[in-house]
């Protein structure tokens, strides 16, 4: 029973739920800890009824699905993911589709756009013509708020029971997962602007590393970034535009000598002395390194982005996103693509160059981002962009407004 009685008290420091009315220590149940708990997932109202999708609608909340919360041996907050099979076994994670949007909260929203990809998904490439109604099963995962499939030794996974579902599908074109980035903030105008407005000015992306395989569901993978630390400014990394969930900082104050992720108490990152460092962000390992960098780099005076938009004539300007440090290596600018470039015309795209020179310019195979380096004309689409450019290894962004 002690054991019990420890690990329940490790998740009530981890989540902050201890409470004041019952002074007595509570039990977690111990089929939390094992796996074997489950909880129930209520049917539908329209158990008998398909379900009609339209792109029309992907946005919107096909039906919110309700449970009764795990018996923990004590009330939690619980982050719930919606799984989604073809079968009522699902035997194991080849065999579903974990749905991106997770709620802490009984009531689980299902968003169409994402349940319609998992069905599509699930077919394995074997998609019918037409699509017809199809036996969809969902169940619900819980972990307490906060808790990862990591933390397995205090408290599992826990699964709900399994309901069906009819669902009649929209077709959908599906792509690999784009890598998503890190950000650093807390640099550029030092104004910490964590918000769209802020790319460039604040805020600006760690580059992408070609040679890494990044997860084609996640978009998860190696993300690095060298240049000019100043010790007077402290940054941090954030993964979403308008959000301080995901984040890394560093633990017990500011330095590089304990970089920790989550921590709303965190210090800022903070490099000892000025110079030159590397950072290296794994999200697939959740590690992040901060090294001193040795390498002598070329420092530009201007950069420019040029090519059919303005007949290989005139450079479009590109702010540093550094001004007051004498190593700026990152730029950007807001450009508006009024169409797509010509993907057969050697002559369309653009580039980027240095000091309205020749001399050093920079290109690459793919958009929106520099995963494929190539000296290749980079080919747009239509729409207006930030464009941010790193003159130390190449990398670029476009990132749509």
């Amino acid at each position: 029973m002690k054991t019990y009685k420890i690990l329940i008290l490790v998740i009530l420091s981890l989540l902050g739920l201890f409470g004041c009315e019952d002074t007595k220590d509570p039990i977690l149940n111990p089929a939390a800890t094992d796996g074997s708990l489950t909880f129930r997932l209520n049917n539908t109202v329209y158990t008998d009824l398909p379900y009609e999708l339209e792109e029309v609608n992907a946005e919107k909340v096909m039906d919110v699905l309700t449970c009764v919360q795990p018996d923990y041996g004590f009330t939690a907050a619980v982050t719930y993911t919606t799984q989604v099979s073809f079968s009522d076994q699902f035997v194991d994670s080849a065999s579903y589709i974990s749905l991106a949007t997770t709620v802490n909260g009984e009531k689980v929203s299902v968003i169409v756009k994402e349940i319609d990809k998992a069905i599509i998904q699930l077919y394995k490439g074997s998609v019918p013509s037409p699509l017809e109604v199809k036996d969809v099963y969902l169940r619900l995962k819980a972990l307490p708020y906060k808790f990862t499939e990591s933390d397995s030794a205090v408290v599992k996974p826990l699964y709900s029971n399994v309901i069906k579902m009819k669902i009649q599908p929209y077709y959908m074109e599906l792509k690999d997962a784009d890598p998503v980035p890190y950000f650093i903030i807390g640099l550029g105008d030092g104004a910490w602007n964590n918000s769209a407005a802020g790319l460039g000015v604040s805020i600006f992306p760690l580059s992408l590393s070609p040679d890494f395989a990044y997860d084609k569901k996640t978009g998860a993978g190696k993300f690095e970034y060298t240049g000019y630390f100043q010790a007077s400014r402290g940054f941090k990394l954030i993964r979403d535009l308008g959000s301080w969930a995901e984040q890394w900082g560093n633990a017990g104050g500011a330095g590089i000598d304990s970089p920790v992720r989550n921590d709303g108490g965190s210090g800022n990152l903070t490099v000892p002395t000025d110079g030159y460092y590397t950072v290296t962000l794994n999200t697939v390992s959740n590690t992040l390194t901060i090294v001193s960098s040795t390498k002598t780099q070329t420092v530009y005076n201007s950069m420019g982005m040029i090519g059919d938009i303005t007949s290989w004539s005139t450079d479009i300007s590109m702010k540093a996103v550094e001004p007051s440090n004498s190593h700026n290596h990152v730029w950007y600018a807001t450009y508006t693509f009024a169409a797509n470039s010509v993907a057969s015309d050697s002559n369309s795209g653009v580039k980027f160059r240095a000091n309205g020179s020749w001399d050093k310019n920079w290109g690459g195979g793919s958009f929106p981002y520099s995963l494929i380096v190539s000296g290749s004309n980079i080919k747009y689409k239509a729409g207006t962009y930030v464009v941010i450019f790193n003159d130390i290894d190449g990398n670029y962004y476009f990132f749509k407004q």
